[in-house]
């Protein structure tokens, strides 16, 4: 089994397209393009209230306790031309990420008790543009507000007459809907990652010396046919290990460089958490390594191997995009089953959950009882002749 299982690594070593999926875009360049891209965009999306930025102003001496207002906010006022076609030039070309225009009649309008009109001129294509205008329309929703309640006390009204119900929204998660899919990116990488891995030598060790007419003087040497399996099987495993060890210290590297505030108050990537996440990932390692063997052993060429495992590579992608509709808890059901039971373990341990040792008890032993089925029906694929045609 060793001999083989060595043989198997040396040859696929030699192959560069082997080593570029398995030690290269699962484990690094998949985890930079998706886990960097996606917290990036998580950047882009938040709005930092404390950041003292710069807001250019069409009539800027027209709202003086509106500037006075938004100076306070961490929100510098500039002046901007007055004219329309001018300032909707400027955004559109870039000039200016927003710009906000006061009416002429602001003043006016305020002083009579009537809606003051302000306009914000912004690039929706342009995402720092549209950044900055959240940030401008939630002050100014502020700043509306507190002048409604003044309006009202100064008409002699209690302002909370209006008010016939107060609502506190209540979040008791850990970091909210971002933080929950942000911690659903480490079992997503993990488990892709180890499927590449193995996936070009899990074609090569029977599709593909099936096509060169080497597995059938393999299958002729006086060895039992379920130690020739255990060695294709040992050195696939290999490979999805390293692939998953490899893409482990990758998102750790990663996820070093964001700023905690950013991965929220209870969203951990650090070493401990990572080495925890692969550790509850290892026993998905042999059932990845046997459901790889398995198909390539069911196909007769390499491009109908390489079809069929193509095909898998939704199943490992599948659970991800179900857990983001359904919100499938730790339960008997659930902790037997491979990957689903993987990507809810993971996710808690990034989110900083305690996983009940029952949990990880079932996980480990229904995946390893599918790894165990699936290598028996790799032994009972290789006893028959077919193997051969």
């Amino acid at each position: 089994m060793l001999i083989i299982a060595f043989k198997e690594i040396v040859d696929n070593l030699r192959d560069r397209q082997t080593v570029f999926y398995a030690l290269l875009f699962g484990p690094v360049l998949l985890p930079l393009l998706l886990g960097g891209s996606l917290a990036l965009s998580f950047k882009q999306l938040s709005i930092d209230f404390d950041e003292v930025t710069e807001l250019a102003v069409a009539g800027i001496e027209r709202a003086p306790s509106l500037m006075t207002f938004l100076a306070g906010r961490n929100v510098d006022a500039v002046p901007a031309p007055t004219d329309t076609d001018t300032i909707e030039a400027a955004v559109r070309d870039g000039d200016m990420s927003i710009v906000l225009q006061i009416d002429a009649d602001y003043g006016r309008a305020l002083r009579e008790g009537r809606p003051a009109g302000v306009t914000i001129h912004l690039d929706e294509a342009d995402k720092a543009s549209a950044k900055a205008a959240r940030r401008v329309e939630a002050l100014l929703g502020v700043w509306e507000r507190t002048n409604d309640q003044l309006r009202l006390q100064h008409r002699g009204l209690d302002p909370t007459v209006f008010d016939s119900l107060d609502i506190v929204a209540n979040d008791v998660s850990s970091d909210g809907a971002s933080g929950q899919l942000l911690a659903s990116i480490l079992p997503f990488l993990l488990i892709v990652s180890m499927v590449m891995g193995g996936f070009y030598l899990a074609v090569d060790t029977t599709a593909g010396e099936r096509e060169r007419h080497s597995l059938e003087p393999l299958l002729g040497l006086p060895v039992a046919r379920h130690h020739i399996v255990l060695g294709k099987f040992g050195a696939t495993l290999a490979f999805v290990a390293l692939s998953g060890l490899l893409c482990a210290f990758s998102v750790w590297a990663l996820f070093r460089f964001f700023p905690a505030d950013l991965l929220g108050t209870r969203l951990r990537f650090d070493a401990p958490t990572v080495s925890a996440a692969l550790l509850l990932a290892c026993p998905l390692m042999p059932f990845i390594a046997a459901v790889l063997i398995v198909i390539s052993a069911s196909t007769r060429s390499t491009k109908q191997a390489q079809t069929y495992l193509g095909l898998l590579m939704v199943v490992p992608m599948a659970p991800f995009f179900v857990l983001q509709f359904l919100d499938l808890k730790p339960s008997l059901w659930t902790m037997p089953w491979p990957m689903l039971s993987q990507y809810v373990l993971l996710e808690r341990s990034v989110l900083g959950l305690p996983i009940p040792p029952w949990h990880a008890a079932l996980s480990v032993g229904g995946t390893a009882l599918a790894a165990a089925l699936l290598l028996s029906l790799a032994c009972t694929l290789y006893r028959r002749e077919r193997i051969l045609s």
